[in-house]
């Protein structure tokens, strides 16, 4: 059977997404093990939690569900690969802040500094 482009593009889309939504659950673990902050459940889902400014970011591996929780409500962004880039971006460029901290016992303070720094979805 062949598909038409836009079927192409839309498996590529997600596909992309899929894998963006793997690479980002596994920084928020590296994040949370190295700074001890935010949260990894000690149950098959292998769910994190990691607050980025004003937002709570839920990435749970088992049921490969991503969600961002806002003073607004829940967004699920499982289907939205541009909001998934921008987290991930912001992330990753957060994440390479705390690695430029030479000093170990200063990581936490810094990384509490960094995270808590507002973030816009």
């Amino acid at each position: 059977m062949k598909r038409n482009k836009n079927e192409e593009g839309g498996v590529k889309k997600y596909r992309e997404l899929d894998e963006l939504k793997w690479e980002l659950h596994d920084l928020l673990k590296k994040i949370i093990i190295k700074t001890d902050l935010g949260e990894i459940s000690d149950d098959y889902t292998d769910t994190t939690e990691l607050e980025l400014g004003d937002i709570n970011i839920i990435s749970d591996s088992y049921y490969h569900d991503l969600k961002i929780e806002t003073d607004e409500g829940e967004i699920d962004i499982n289907h939205d690969l541009e909001t998934a880039k921008k987290v991930f971006k912001e992330v990753e460029k957060r994440y390479e802040e705390i690695e430029e901290t030479k000093e170990s016992e200063k990581v936490k303070e810094k990384a509490e500094e960094i995270f808590n720094r507002d973030f816009k979805v």
